[in-house]
């Protein structure tokens, strides 16, 4: 009977010596399926925080760009707007030194054409003083012309300019042709060749420039021509005998 019972004591230990190994393994499995468990979800909420971090910072990166770009066009904005100002500034200031240089020239264009009237006068003033009573004044010489239908030879005629403290004219411009041939009929000029033939000299001593204003043909000296008369129709010199009377021009230089 004691052996039966001890059988029995050692087939109860034997049973829970296996209830207990078969619970510890239990046990392990479970626990190692929980920490499985754990550290899936652990990860698991790591990608997702991960994730959303990821995509979080994405609208705080294109939100620092646009501020970035605001502040970049702003300050351009305000570039432009100083350089407008400034332009602005420089378009007035050159608007007002150009009124003022107008003005400037204004004032200094009418100070010049008194000026030119003052001189115009003061020639005009400075020939009549020039010109003795019976003389006209031009370019600054002083001229008389016989009265009309006076006549005399080339000699007499420069006789009287001579008493006039004058002599014939001496043509050498244009002008001077222009205003001699408007003064009278034909008459005589200060020019002659009676010291040498062909060799034309005016009575100042000097001698012709140039070919001078000759009618076509002209000096032929046919009848012994030595002396110059001009035309009144179109200021042509011609050479005539010096005998001949003709009107006369004297001319103080």
């Amino acid at each position: 009977m004691d052996d039966s019972r001890n059988l029995m004591v050692a087939d109860t230990r034997s049973r829970y010596r296996l209830l207990s190994q078969s619970t510890v393994w239990w046990i392990g499995a479970a626990a190692a399926c929980l920490g499985l468990l754990l550290l899936t979800v652990i990860l698991s909420l790591v990608a997702q925080n991960g994730g959303a971090i990821r995509h979080g910072n994405k609208p705080q990166v294109c939100l620092m760009e646009c501020e970035n770009l605001v502040y970049n066009l702003t300050k351009d904005k305000d570039a432009l707007r100083d350089e407008r100002d400034q332009l602005r500034i420089n378009a007035s200031n050159l608007t007002k030194a150009i009124e003022v240089l107008q003005s400037q020239y204004n004032t200094v264009s009418a100070s010049r054409d008194k000026l030119q009237e003052d001189v115009r006068r003061l020639n005009v003033s400075r020939e009549d003083q020039l010109c003795p009573q019976g003389l006209m004044p031009f370019n600054n010489k002083c001229y008389f012309a016989s009265a009309k239908g006076a006549a005399k030879t080339w000699e007499d005629s420069r006789k009287d300019c001579l008493e006039r403290r004058a002599d014939l004219v001496i043509i050498t411009t244009k002008e001077e042709l222009d205003f001699v041939t408007n003064l009278c009929s034909r008459t005589w000029i200060g020019l002659s060749d009676t010291q040498q033939e062909g060799k034309w000299k005016w009575v100042d001593g000097t001698d012709l420039v140039g070919v001078g204003n000759w009618h076509t043909g002209e000096p032929n000296d046919i009848g012994n021509e030595d002396c110059v008369e001009i035309s009144p129709s179109d200021g042509k010199w011609n050479d005539v005998p010096c005998t001949e009377k003709l009107s006369w021009i004297c001319m103080v230089p």
